[in-house]
């Protein structure tokens, strides 16, 4: 895979996420794993592999959820916290909740 490929398959998830929670580009959200920390990655909760998939396929709402670092990783040893998330990231849809942040969006 092509790194310019690659880098804007990247940039299309996160803008994704941002724009369907109403963050922008600069905005940090809390992590919804331990809500605790900074959320720095945005994780997948039907991994794409390390070849990804057709088509970004998994690159929908409802497969992306922020967390910090240490939420990331534990989300990669210990997978069935993926399927707590999942249900927590599909509340969260459901019921349109939206977090504040720092531009009151």
């Amino acid at each position: 895979m092509q790194l310019t490929h690659l880098m804007k398959t990247l940039k299309d998830y996160k803008k994704l996420f941002r724009n369907y929670w109403g963050y922008s580009e600069y905005d940090t959200p809390i992590c919804w794993g331990c809500y605790q920390k900074p959320a720095v990655d945005i994780h997948h909760l039907t991994n794409k592999g390390m070849g990804g998939v057709s088509k970004n396929r998994l690159n929908r709402i409802d497969n992306l959820f922020p967390v910090c670092r240490s939420c990331h990783n534990i989300a990669h040893q210990h997978k069935d916290i993926n399927e707590e998330w999942r249900m927590r990231l599909k509340e969260k849809i459901d019921n349109k909740e939206f977090e504040d942040n720092e531009n009151g969006n």
